[in-house]
């Protein structure tokens, strides 16, 4: 099992040589898996290896075992473990979003932050989740129920800036027959048997009704889905690299009628990045001289906030803005966005304007 972990990890370039490797570990199956491979795997490679607990403060004494588990295991196998305590209730509260995403934006802020602690800039470290084959086809069913786009079809990916997945080739039950045959210690959170989340509603039901219907498995099916998908958002995120840098001007801000010569596929992507990379330096107070970090880091920190805040029906306005402007139809235009952003069109530049 080892060695097909080891062959999507070399497969997809996922590990830098004498990087720094955040391995987020629950306890659950799938990461102490995970971890175990790891722990293996930096015998024949050079990384270090560091494991991160979070202990979302949720459920209690089973909460302190899973800490309790993954920092015996980690002691015992001599691995770097660092563990950290967050209020996931009152974040998500502050936050204004559910449990499931407040808990989801603790973890990755977290490890991106000991990561950057230990490795520096954001090419000497990796953060590693456990998400496996059904996870994955749980999300691309997920992103389909509400509407996803082409990104969305793809679902969880195997490299996705730092963040790495090296179970993302295993089924579930490959994971527990392995981790039964090295004898894993591991704890089952309770909360994944309850339809209170979405996620647990699809994989419990949907699916096996999907089976049922089918008269076979639809996982395989669906991740295919999403590595076709994969390949084509591929193409048009290249396509649309290139034309960001034909349409970012000097000033920093986005030249209007190099947005308008693409197909709105392309400008979608190309104002969805330039809206990414805007709130990026408003939140962390970047400059243009360490752009490249914010595209690694300072995105994946507010990618949460960015991407609920920048929807279709948006960009779309945008889209319908930039061409009337074009035409036009006011030069002049203004577009009120969530979260206090103004979309801003004036002398044939586009820019985003945030509140303090």
């Amino acid at each position: 099992m080892f060695k097909k972990i080891a062959s999507t990890c070399e497969g997809r370039r996922m590990i830098p040589q004498g990087a720094v490797v955040v391995a987020g570990v629950s306890g659950g199956i799938d990461s102490m898996l995970m971890l175990a491979f790891l722990d293996y795997y930096r015998s024949q490679h050079d990384f270090n290896l560091i494991a991160c607990h979070l202990n979302h403060m949720i459920r209690g004494e089973d909460a302190d075992l899973d800490e309790f588990l993954v920092e015996s295991y980690c002691m015992e196998h001599t691995i770097s473990y660092v563990s950290v305590r967050a209020d996931v209730p009152k974040l998500a509260d502050v936050w204004g979003v559910s449990l499931e995403q407040a808990g989801r934006k603790a973890r990755r802020d977290t490890m991106v932050r000991i990561g950057i602690e230990y490795a520096g800039r954001a090419e000497r470290y990796r953060i590693a989740f456990a998400h496996h084959m059904d996870d994955r086809a749980e999300s691309i069913l997920m992103h389909v129920g509400r509407g996803s786009g082409l990104a969305g079809l793809v679902g969880i990916r195997y490299v996705d800036g730092v963040f790495i997945r090296p179970l993302l080739d295993l089924r579930l039950k490959e994971i527990e027959s392995a981790a039964a045959e090295l004898c894993l210690p591991w704890r089952e959170d309770e909360t994944n048997r309850s339809d209170e989340f979405l996620r647990n509603r699809v994989r419990r039901h949907l699916i096996p009704a999907w089976r049922d219907v089918l008269g076979y498995d639809p996982v395989p099916s669906i991740v295919r889905l999403g590595d076709a998908a994969e390949g084509d958002e591929q193409a048009l995120a290249q396509w649309a690299d290139a034309s960001y840098r034909d349409a970012i001007l000097p000033d920093g801000k986005l030249s209007v009628s190099s947005l308008a010569d693409h197909p709105p596929a392309i400008t979608k992507r190309v104002l969805a990045r330039y809206f990414d990379m805007s709130m990026a330096k408003h939140m962390v107070g970047a400059t243009r001289d360490n752009s490249e970090e914010i595209s690694i880091v300072g995105e994946s920190q507010c990618r949460s906030v960015v991407r609920r805040s920048l929807s279709s029906t948006h960009l779309e306005r945008l889209i319908d803005g930039i061409k009337k402007s074009v035409e036009g139809e006011g030069r002049e235009r203004s577009f009120s966005l969530p979260g206090d952003v103004t979309a801003r069109i004036s002398n044939g530049r586009l820019f985003f304007i945030f509140a303090k």
